[in-house]
């Protein structure tokens, strides 16, 4: 799962305002990032990060926190959650969703040495990433876009496409596209 989807999921179970992440963000910055521990996300691939166990593992975090066992609805999780739990479950989960995509973008970079970074998407607002890739790309090597770009995934297609036309690719006709959503980048 992708990390605007677990950040939404997370504001969802903790009563949240949607969209999550800068609900959460918001309620992170009230809380303690260090209260739980969760795990980081773990796959196959070296450079793959899956967000599924992680907002599991809120989950089970917040029946936990709640006196509740597995079974509790996670409809009724805002109600019974404090405030502060609620914002140390935010902050929490925001430390280690951040950890886990700048710990990849790490072995990226030491592997491939890019000339540059293009951080964009949803994800691209937040504070905590922001400051995380800025402390291990020089600035002149990093892009992101301004906030108020970051609403969505159009100005990473649109940083895509000045990438591909100015490599060259050339555009094919619209009836001869086909979808492919999986595609890499």
């Amino acid at each position: 799962d992708a990390v605007g989807e677990a950040f939404d999921k997370v504001a969802k179970m903790t009563g949240l305002p949607y969209p999550g992440g800068p609900s959460v963000a918001q309620a992170a910055a009230n809380g303690d990032p260090n209260k739980y521990q969760l795990p980081k996300s773990k796959t196959d691939g070296e450079y793959d990060f899956s967000f599924s166990g992680l907002k599991t593992a809120v989950l089970r975090l917040a029946q936990e926190q709640t006196g509740h066992d597995y079974t509790f609805h996670s409809s009724k999780l805002p109600a019974a959650l404090s405030k502060a739990q609620k914002t140390d479950i935010a902050a929490s989960f925001q430390s280690v969703a951040i950890e886990t995509l700048v710990d990849k973008l790490k072995l990226a970079v030491e592997q491939y040495q890019p000339k540059s970074i293009v951080i964009a998407g949803g994800v691209a607002a937040n504070h905590l990433l922001r400051s995380e890739v800025a402390k291990i790309v020089p600035a002149d090597q990093l892009f992101i876009p301004d906030i108020k770009l970051c609403t969505d995934n159009a100005a990473m297609i649109a940083a895509l496409g000045y990438f591909r036309i100015k490599s060259g690719a050339r555009a094919a006709r619209i009836d001869k596209l086909s979808v492919e959503p999986g595609l890499q980048m």
